[in-house]
């Protein structure tokens, strides 16, 4: 057949073969097109999903190790207000108490009674990075300008890419033996934590007394033993500790005490910025000393024995990458003994915070309680302004400052609350196990 058409002459073959290498070249460039522009959109998708997510790390939800730190700086801080709170023991004592409250007027053989500024407050976070949630992400502008730049300037191809466009064959040189990489250790995940902590606390008020108010300080050091926070469900968790602190005052040695704190806590993660706590907890306070007064109390005796039932929420929103408000309420309830300190609390805690770097933030805050005395008439109103600075000194040390003044009234007419106040704490973590 190829006779008869004439093809069998060495020109028309010729032809023939330069038609099909022709056809072979187009084929073989456009598959080269579609794969190049393939990995240039993978390239640039996978930037963009980058950049989204440094974007958006700002409210991501701490770790269940990180969240561990968290609580336990916030539950400590909370538990040092409370105890600076509590030391009001009113020196009605030594001076008859007003004829119109005889509800108020302790027996002979009763210890002063605990009339104090409100318990249990929030306070201002001593390190955000210990918060339930997340600090600023400081590295966020370098790392979106460093995608910008890559997104700006494609990966040019490499040597071993022209090869291949070039159509040349690399032969592939067999690998050498190379020895097996190291197993990775297990990472150590304590199951529980031993901190300790020392303060002070001064105010010109100290027993918030109206009539003869006082000024004084004390010195508050303790340990706190604490569980990791054990997982129950995919975000929820549930913490428990122990408390013990020695109260002294600088002046008003015959009031010295001491606190045994036991606290169980459930902790719920309600979205990205939000969580939710459910606390079960009970103080005991003891004299230290002996009283001058014959037939009253001694050391060891205990005069307040309190258990409370306390759900609360926090929350974060961030305003700029250094910039926070955080945000908190709680409702307690408290059964007491003696009876006449069970009440029923409302706190509120707004915090401005500004990180000036890693270690360091400071911020505004302000604190309010409204408390309604079940056992008696009573109500009180307190409110706290204040400023912090909290100093994170390394990775098991960290130190807070704040300072600012109260104000406040009670309808119990011996109890007033208005005064300054100033408060430095050294925390210290001495051990995991």
């Amino acid at each position: 057949m190829m006779q008869l058409l004439g093809l069998h002459s060495p020109k028309v073959l010729n032809a023939i073969s330069q038609m099909r290498l022709k056809n072979w070249k187009n084929l073989f460039f456009w598959i080269l097109l579609v794969s190049t522009t393939g990995n240039c959109c993978c390239m640039t998708v996978e930037a963009a999903e980058s950049t989204n997510h440094d974007l958006g790390s700002i409210s991501q939800v701490l770790c269940p190790t990180s969240l561990q730190h968290a609580t336990l700086t916030v539950q400590r801080v909370r538990k040092e207000w409370a105890t600076c709170d509590r030391v009001a023991l009113e020196i009605t004592q030594a001076q008859p108490a007003p004829a119109q409250e005889p509800e108020d007027t302790p027996e002979e053989n009763d210890p002063p009674p605990l009339e104090s500024q409100p318990s249990n407050l929030p306070t201002s976070p001593p390190d955000s990075t210990q918060q339930l949630l997340n600090p600023p992400d400081f590295n966020r502008s370098q790392r979106v300008e460093r995608l910008r730049k890559l997104l700006q300037h494609p990966k040019q191809p490499s040597e071993s890419d022209s090869d291949r466009e070039l159509g040349l064959r690399v032969r592939l040189r067999p690998l050498e033996q190379q020895p097996l990489p190291p197993q990775p250790v297990a990472e150590f995940k304590p199951i529980g934590y031993l901190q300790g902590r020392v303060g002070y606390f001064q105010t010109n008020n100290i027993f918030s007394s109206k009539d003869d108010p006082i000024e004084d300080g004390l010195i508050i050091s303790g340990l706190t033993l604490s569980s990791a926070y054990f997982p129950i469900g995919a975000k929820t968790y549930l913490n428990g500790s122990i408390d013990g602190n020695i109260i002294r005052y600088l002046d008003q040695s015959q009031y010295h005490y001491n606190q045994l704190r036991f606290n169980l806590s459930l902790y719920r993660q309600l979205s990205r910025r939000m969580y939710g706590e459910l606390n079960f907890s009970n103080q005991q306070l003891f004299y230290a000393n002996n009283s001058d007064r014959p037939n009253t109390f001694n050391a060891g005796d205990r005069f307040l024995n309190e258990s409370s039932v306390q759900l609360s929420f926090g929350r974060r929103d961030p305003l700029t990458s250094r910039l926070v408000v955080d945000s908190f309420y709680e409702l307690s309830v408290n059964f007491a003994d003696p009876q006449s300190r069970s009440r029923i609390i409302n706190s509120f805690w707004f915090s401005l915070n500004y990180y000036l770097q890693k270690p360091l933030q400071v911020g505004i805050d302000y604190q309010g309680n409204f408390s309604d005395f079940t056992q008696r008439d009573r109500e009180d109103q307190f409110h706290r302004l204040f400023g912090h600075l909290n100093y994170r000194i390394s990775d098991l040390s960290s130190m807070n400052v704040q300072t600012g003044f109260t104000l406040g009234s009670s309808t119990a007419q011996n109890i007033d609350f208005d005064g300054w106040f100033f408060s430095i704490n050294y925390n210290l973590e001495l051990g995991r196990f």
